[in-house]
């Protein structure tokens, strides 16, 4: 049973303690590194709020587009100490996916990094929308602006809207309520037991994603705990590890791409760790990088099985139980989870992961479509499939629809199809998952190209399909291979027989 108090506000629990002077969070630019105590934070946030307060109203999105710097964890704050709807979007995300949100969600207000703000103009001109950057105009916005108390906030009422890659076809906005910082930090209590002030918590995640924040910073402000704020523009394996042992890391979240690339790179170990835990999610870890975890960091993998809707539902928590390697652990306190087979009949064997509705890290649900056909007879369901063996560990099979997992981002086929289809030499498209050591899927797309086209121009028109998919959704999802094919098999009703 789940204790929520009636009037709950997550900006007012992140930052409210009794020991102001307490470090909240260090930030590193890969130069320097500055702390920030929950009294500055505090002030920041609540002086930052007044601006919110005087240009929107309850319910309005205000929306984020930044690298990982703290002034985003100020606005976010700010945001929900107004009971206004945080709207946090990848910078990596592409032009079309970027205007795609702006439409359907459509913020008051968007505040925008350097690196992103010419791009957010561009994509935004056709909309009466204030766009502010926040590293020319926040610190002059601070100033001109009061300190207001926080407004009273039910633990249901909207805090936070963050789509999805796209999980049945189309990227659809989840909306979450301010109880789903209770949730989430309960259940990282669990991942991560025991866990005290002495910690140090890093996250590799961007924070346009629900991992960025919830699998780290978000909680370890609820429970006072410090952590590190830093995300290089790439990935580097040794920068990963030497990160590790200077700051004297204990607890990290990296996706198992990262991971892999960190075992594949043969980077070695300087310095003695302190790092107690590694959580992964986002794409099967696999056995082998279990193994490989334990032997090189000399502790257990806590993988966990997550969704933007809701999660994390299934978990590891190696110091209460012995983990699995392969699996993704078992059901934390709390939630209620059954497995349903294709006739909605409860299974013990494998089946549709389902989650007892009304348990807070469950979305409110889609932005304006409500929760559609993920509800049954009071049951969440996720459109994925697992497994539960006789000792009660769940293992991922895979998804009902057709999502491609790779490098922790869930990608929507469909989509991709979409774009492809639209350069003018290509007929037909089908894109699918391919194994890979690394990244676990990388995205294959099988292209039939339309007659009178040779393929003796194959690479440039390659080249020609992957710029086009990288401007329109994004880096993250250009093919890795393309395949020249004659025909692409259908069904009768024409859809592609994907399998």
């Amino acid at each position: 049973m789940w204790k929520l108090p009636f009037y709950y506000n997550m900006g007012k629990d992140m930052i409210y303690t009794k020991d102001q002077d307490k470090i909240a969070f260090l930030y590193y630019d890969s130069k320097n590194t500055k702390s920030f105590t929950f009294g500055e934070i505090h002030k920041i946030s609540s002086r930052l709020s007044g601006f919110i307060k005087e240009k929107t109203q309850r319910g309005d999105r205000v929306a984020i587009i930044s690298r990982v710097i703290p002034e985003i964890l100020f606005i976010h704050i700010s945001i929900y100490l107004q009971g206004r709807i945080a709207m946090p979007i990848a910078p990596v995300l592409g032009s079309s996916a970027i205007k795609l949100r702006i439409e359907k969600a459509y913020p008051k207000i968007i505040f925008s990094d350097n690196q992103n703000y010419e791009r957010v103009v561009e994509i935004a001109k056709d909309y009466n929308i204030e766009i502010i950057n926040i590293e020319r105009e926040l610190e002059e916005i601070y100033l001109k602006s009061r300190e207001v108390e926080p407004e009273e906030t039910y633990f249901d009422d909207p805090a936070i809207l963050i789509f999805t890659s796209g999980s049945e076809g189309e990227q659809k906005g989840v909306l979450h309520a301010h109880k789903i910082l209770i949730g989430r930090t309960e259940i990282f209590k669990f991942m991560c037991w025991r866990i005290d002030e002495k910690e140090l918590i890093w996250n590799i995640a961007d924070w346009g994603w629900m991992a960025g924040m919830f699998y780290g910073p978000f909680p370890a402000l609820k429970l006072k705990i410090p952590f590190l704020m830093f995300r290089p523009q790439r990935f580097d394996p040794e920068l990963f590890i030497k990160t590790i042992e200077n700051f004297k890391i204990t607890g990290v979240f990296a996706t198992p791409t990262a991971l892999r690339m960190v075992k594949n790179s043969g980077v070695k170990l300087k310095k003695k760790l302190e790092i107690k835990r590694i959580l992964t999610a986002g794409e099967q870890a696999g056995e082998d990088l279990h193994n490989w975890t334990h032997q090189f960091f000399n502790l257990q993998l806590t993988e966990f099985y997550s969704q933007t809707e809701a999660g994390p539902l299934i978990t590891n928590s190696p110091n209460l139980f012995k983990v699995k390697p392969g699996s993704v652990g078992k059901v934390p306190p709390g939630l209620q989870i059954t497995l349903l087979d294709d006739q909605m009949n409860e299974t013990e064997d494998e089946g549709e992961l389902a989650v007892r509705a009304g348990a807070p890290i469950i979305m409110l649900g889609y932005w304006n479509e409500g929760f559609g056909s993920k509800l049954w007879n009071g049951w969440f369901r996720t459109g994925d499939i697992l497994r539960k063996d006789q000792d009660g560990y769940f293992y991922f099979i895979g998804r009902k629809d057709n999502i491609i997992k790779t490098s922790g981002y869930r990608i929507s086929a469909e989509e991709i199809e979409k774009v492809i289809i639209g350069c003018d030499f290509v007929d037909m498209c089908a894109v699918i998952p391919q194994k890979d050591d690394i990244r676990g899927y990388v995205i294959k797309a099988l292209v039939k190209l339309k007659v009178g086209i040779h393929e003796k121009d194959a690479e440039k028109l390659k080249s020609e399909i992957r710029e086009r998919v990288e401007k329109t959704l994004g880096p993250h999802v250009k093919p890795k291979e393309i395949e020249f094919v004659d025909s692409i098999p259908l069904t009768p009703t024409g859809k592609i027989k994907r399998k």
